[in-house]
């Protein structure tokens, strides 16, 4: 029997395939729901905090509070350091 090659057919239900893409179609529009769901979400929490904060406030708050300087250029050093006795 060495050298030959035994053939067979794949059988296919149908009615798993069905329930499997149902199963897929499902999974993809929860997710795109869900997605939707966040992206208006975040569009509405923005038009929220835009709509609450004039320029003339923002512009107040700035010139009182400067932005933090950059935090120091690391080197190639620094990288071979532990963090706070991690690895």
């Amino acid at each position: 029997m060495r050298g030959r090659r035994v053939v067979r057919e794949l059988v296919f239900y149908p009615e798993i395939e069905k329930t499997a893409k149902a199963n897929r179609k499902a999974a993809r529009l929860a997710r795109e729901a869900a997605r939707l769901a966040s992206v208006t979400q975040d569009i509405s929490e923005e038009e929220v905090s835009s709509s609450h904060t004039s320029d003339d406030e923002t512009n107040i708050m700035a010139a009182h509070n400067p932005p933090p300087p950059p935090p120091p250029r690391r080197t190639l050093g620094d990288y071979g350091q532990r963090n706070n006795g991690e690895l």
